[in-house]
């Protein structure tokens, strides 16, 4: 099944964090290849009942934020809740750079409920229309956020009208989804 409405998070971010800063010459990070294995789990997602691969996992070296180049990205879809979740990993240059990562999402949005107590002090969960609710969260130099978005729209009943309607409040099981496919991101990375 096609990732119908998911885009709308990884488009989001990289709206609100290009250009927050440089490269440093001489940096170095490890390759957008092996940041992939700081993903969520694809068991983790089967369990919470995301069966369907809505994006194989991809990595870039050329993320659209330019303080943070190299990053990995995967989505996953439940059909019959019409709900997805998308979890990607940003590798910056400095931990500098990924705080003022951190520091541009607190902005974003609404916040809509507590993230994990497990992600660190740095986590901040919002939510935007759409509805989508994300964890983002800063671990070193990188930067990662796991995003669920629900109500996609079936994809016989496509539309293209735009809403700019405040997402309703995050339900009790949405929240255990969205914070569970958080802390299983973040065990990930060592």
């Amino acid at each position: 099944m096609p990732r119908r409405a998911l885009p709308a998070v990884a488009i989001a971010l990289v709206v609100v964090l290009t250009g927050l800063g440089e490269i440093s010459a001489g940096a170095s990070a490890p390759s957008a290849k092996s940041v992939a294995k700081d993903l969520m789990t694809a068991s983790y997602a089967k369990t919470a009942g995301f069966t369907e691969v809505a994006e194989k996992v991809s990595t870039s070296a050329k993320t659209g934020v330019k303080s943070c180049p190299d990053g990995a990205q995967e989505a996953f879809e439940n059909a019959a809740n019409r709900t997805g979740v998308l979890a990607e990993v940003l590798v910056c240059q400095t931990k500098k750079a990924a705080t003022a990562l951190l520091t541009s999402i607190e902005t974003e949005g609404a916040k809509s409920s507590s993230p994990p107590k497990q992600l660190g002090s740095s986590a901040v969960e919002r939510s935007s229309s759409g509805p989508v609710y994300t964890i983002y969260w800063r671990k070193g130099d990188v930067f990662e956020f796991v995003g669920l978005e629900t109500q996609i729209p079936a994809a016989s009943s496509a539309s293209t009208t735009t809403t700019t309607a405040p997402a309703p409040p995050i339900t009790a099981a949405e929240q255990q989804i969205l914070s569970g496919a958080a802390v299983n991101q973040f065990k990930q990375l060592g």
